[in-house]
């Protein structure tokens, strides 16, 4: 039996005083018109996961107004471990707490149960079009990818981020004095570890999830990802004894470039993420609006399987005004792989009449 919310209660949160939804399908719409409050609670849904939020702003954005504080509220079903979750925050303190099960959870508690909550695969207008934004917003999700399948991945890149910001302090603070110089070494030798270890990690997901996706039968295009990175580019060529003493050295050479313009310029964090349209052997990135977004879907349906049928993790699927612009074919295939996979989906619409009237009847509605 797949994970499933059952009960979603809101205060103070966004546009929200207070606000209860109850669920009772594996599929639910999210239906009314812009601006009235959807989106915020499909982010009020995701800030129970364990990855970061739908939008990603911070926790005292989403006070409604002038409230000092706000609540969360979850009930779930089907999951090994919890049944209940809360979370709240005040706004004095800047603290952010969780209840488990009804009792107030430690941090040690809260990081032992963070890899037990809900894999969130998520799907919004904004990451449709990620083959056209920026190199580090292909990067994240990258890596949200990995994370999908190596649980520990968040742990490395935040402690490889910090490295990189100890680096850089130590460059401006020592300059070329003898206890920067060792100081150094020792950080760039722990920089050159992780990195290693990072990029490892992304082709060895990366590998996995392409053979997955080549057995999966979908409507949607057959894609094949690839990662572009100087390091990544030699996991497959090199020991990792070689590529650490690369890293170091590519480090250690570009010192008062780094100093001087205050950002690293040699690393995984300079990777790249691309998806190859296999029917047409091209890259998302020369593909047209319709086929990127088509590829999108393709990825995240692809996420969801290997989430909850490879790696057994609960795992729900946030599509946000997904069916604004899908024929209705696509719509239809959409909502007919979505149920194939079992697992609990929330949508959102403007209108029921976007969703094809064969299956709507399917599908729980909630208005807003």
């Amino acid at each position: 039996m797949q994970t499933i919310i059952s009960k979603l209660v809101l205060n103070n949160f966004r546009n929200f005083s207070s606000n209860k939804f109850e669920f009772k399908a594996n599929q639910i719409l999210f239906c009314g018109a812009n601006g009235i409050g959807k989106t915020n609670s499909l982010e009020a849904l995701s800030l129970i996961g364990r990855s970061p939020s739908l939008r990603g702003d911070e926790y005292d954005e989403m006070l409604k107004n002038d409230a000092q504080n706000f609540s969360i509220y979850c009930e779930l079903k089907n999951h090994n471990f919890l049944e209940k979750i809360a979370i709240k925050f005040d706004k004095n303190s800047k603290k952010k707490t969780y209840e488990f099960n009804g009792e107030p959870s430690s941090s040690k508690r809260q990081s032992d149960l963070k890899n037990y909550l809900i894999n969130f695969i998520i799907l919004t207008p904004q990451i449709e079009q990620l083959f056209i934004l920026g190199k580090s917003q292909r990067r994240e999700y990258l890596d949200k990818i990995v994370c999908d399948i190596d649980l520990t991945h968040q742990n490395r890149l935040n402690d490889y981020q910090k490295l990189l910001k100890e680096r850089l302090l130590i460059l401006q603070k020592y300059r070329n004095q003898a206890l920067g110089e060792k100081w150094l070494d020792i950080v760039e030798n722990n920089i050159a570890e992780i990195g290693i270890s990072v990029a490892c990690a992304r082709i060895e997901a990366i590998e996995f999830f392409n053979k997955a996706i080549a057995s999966f039968s979908s409507n949607f295009p057959k894609t094949f990802l690839e990662v572009k990175g100087e390091v990544e580019d030699g996991v497959a060529k090199k020991s990792s004894l070689i590529l650490e003493d690369f890293y170091r050295t590519k480090l250690k050479a570009n010192r008062q470039n780094d100093l001087e313009n205050f950002k690293t310029e040699f690393g995984i964090h300079r990777a790249d993420f691309d998806a190859i349209f296999c029917d047409k052997n091209l890259s998302a990135t020369k593909s047209s609006t319709g086929e990127q977004k088509a590829i999108m879907i393709s990825i995240s349906l692809a996420r969801a399987k290997i989430s909850a049928s490879y790696k057994n993790q609960p795992t729900i699927l946030i599509f946000d005004e997904v069916v604004s612009h899908l024929d209705n074919q696509r719509k239809i295939h959409l909502f007919d792989e979505i149920s194939q996979t079992n697992l609990q989906s929330f949508f959102s619409a403007t209108s029921r009449d976007l969703i094809p009237a064969q299956k709507l009847q399917d599908l729980e509605v909630v208005e807003f």
